[in-house]
């Protein structure tokens, strides 16, 4: 893969074709498992419907909660691991000196990109969550344009 961003809706398999994804609203963390995780639209639809109680056309409250339990337990995405990426409890937080100073930072789109640039990701930021494969932003449009935005939680798929 090259780097930079892939539409979901040009990724995903069988996104394009599915009756459900056309009627559907609020569906970031569908999107974000059937890329990282590589399966269909309506599979994906399906875990995330059981897996984390998610309501058609609703977002999918308590999210990042349950891909801790699912990496904590060795439940899998499917058939691939689900490992949390944490860095100070899951909250993305680094520090960097700067002029000497020690500074504390949170970790962004770019800065993620930059440290995982290899493997398969879903990652959330204030409200939303999308994919990240070998670097490359699969998601909305403005997932691949804003890189500062701040990463609150990923897991590694895979």
């Amino acid at each position: 893969m090259t780097k930079g961003y892939i539409s979901s809706t040009e990724f995903i398999k069988g996104v394009k074709e599915s009756s459900l994804a056309k009627s559907e609203h609020n569906d970031c963390v569908v999107r974000a498992i059937a890329s990282a995780a590589e399966m269909d639209y309506d599979s994906a639809h399906q875990f995330v419907k059981e897996t984390f109680k998610r309501k058609n056309g609703k977002g999918t409250f308590g999210f990042g909660t349950g891909m801790d339990l699912l990496s904590k337990n060795g439940k899998q995405i499917n058939g691939k691991n689900v490992q949390i990426i944490s860095e100070e409890h899951n909250t993305m937080l680094y520090y960097v000196v700067v002029k000497g100073v020690k500074k504390l930072r949170t970790t962004t789109t770019a800065s993620f990109i930059k440290k995982y640039p290899v493997g398969s990701y879903v990652v959330v930021v204030k409200g939303h969550a999308f994919a990240i494969k070998d670097g490359v932003v699969i998601g909305n449009v403005e997932d691949g344009k804003k890189m500062k935005k701040h990463i609150t939680g990923a897991w590694k798929i895979g």
